[in-house]
């Protein structure tokens, strides 16, 4: 019997080593098709949840509105006047909400999404009530220049976590309303720049945690040049949390999530990656591998990684699909 010889041994010095495999690509065709069929869902979706709810709600509505502005701007065959109705019905629910006497914007986070979900391509009727958005957020800002939103699930023991979450978010938002809002009074700017100030110094020195969305929100935040020593960190970390099936979890260590690793791909091209990045690859094959047959992807509820690991539903589900979405059409060419 013969005893093979070691591959290492084998390789005389010197000698070229054969690179890496590339990961698998996928066509622009596929994501398309993907992408397509998720905005049907995620159409259909909202509509039911606007007849049967009659909200917007923070997990429902701003992500079908933000999808279809990303897949219009990419050459998509979107219904401009459904577009434009469920916009100018949704910024008219949170101008008008209210709650025990007070308007409510819908409540924070879905305030916040809706604005970002204008991001590049604002309607008029969005940009008709930023007045009042810009209003709402210096009002909510607590003491210590964050901002909370109450009825988002947190991990056991991480509010400060939670907190900066809810802050790194509001300002994206804020800076959106900065940019396209150009009738802003000199006394309005004061106060959007002293709230930019103190959030700024709530998040001074803070350190990432379990949830992969802190790092992602952090890199964007960076990215969008945020007071930070080392713009390039967060990213850095961001890509090394990548699992090998291609996706990121929700929290460090867990199993890949539709919704989560739709942020980072959010992230990663916002940040500049290209489609053939690596990291972008990987990221899109999961989830082209992941959607179900009617366009949208199961994601488990963030209660999953608190009280319910066997929670999973429509509203998880539908939010969990626009983020996908999002990423998905974030990796094809504009026009």
């Amino acid at each position: 019997m013969y005893a093979l010889p070691l591959l290492v041994a084998a390789v005389a010095p010197g000698a070229d080593v054969a690179p890496a495999p590339r990961p698998a690509e996928a066509s622009h065709v596929e994501i398309r098709a993907a992408a397509g069929k998720a905005l049907a869902f995620l159409e259909a979706s909202s509509a039911a949840w606007r007849a049967d709810k009659k909200c917007v709600t923070c997990h429902q509505v701003p992500f079908t509105i933000w999808a279809l502005n990303e897949a219009r701007g990419r050459g998509f065959a979107v219904d401009v006047k459904k577009l434009d109705d469920l916009t100018a019905w949704a910024f008219d629910f949170c101008a008008t909400n209210e709650h025990e006497g007070k308007k409510t914007g819908g409540f924070h986070l879905t305030s916040v999404f809706l604005v970002l979900s204008q991001r590049g391509a604002p309607r008029a009727d969005a940009l008709k009530v930023y007045p009042f958005f810009e209003t709402l957020f210096a009002k909510r800002q607590l003491v210590n220049g964050s901002w909370r939103e109450g009825n988002q699930v947190k991990l056991p023991d991480a509010t400060r976590e939670a907190d900066e979450v809810d802050t790194m978010w509001t300002l994206l938002a804020l800076r959106e309303l900065e940019q396209h809002d150009a009738t802003l009074p000199l006394d309005t700017l004061r106060g959007l720049a002293a709230e930019h100030e103190k959030a700024q110094a709530f998040l001074k020195g803070a350190k990432a945690g379990r949830r992969i969305d802190w790092l992602a929100l952090r890199a964007l935040l960076d990215h969008e040049r945020g007071p930070v020593p080392r713009p390039a960190a967060a990213l850095a970390e961001l890509r090394a949390l990548q699992n090998a099936d291609g996706g990121w979890g929700y929290v460090r260590g867990s199993e890949s999530s539709p919704h989560t690793t739709g942020e980072c791909l959010y992230v990663l091209t916002a940040a500049g990656a290209t489609p053939d990045d690596p990291a972008v690859r990987r990221a899109v094959m999961y989830l082209l591998r992941t959607q179900r047959a009617d366009g949208a992807w199961e994601c488990r509820s963030r209660q999953a990684f608190a009280t319910r690991p066997d929670k999973m539903n429509e509203v998880t589900s539908h939010w969990g699909s626009g983020w996908a979405t999002i990423g998905l059409l974030r990796t094809l060419p504009r026009g």
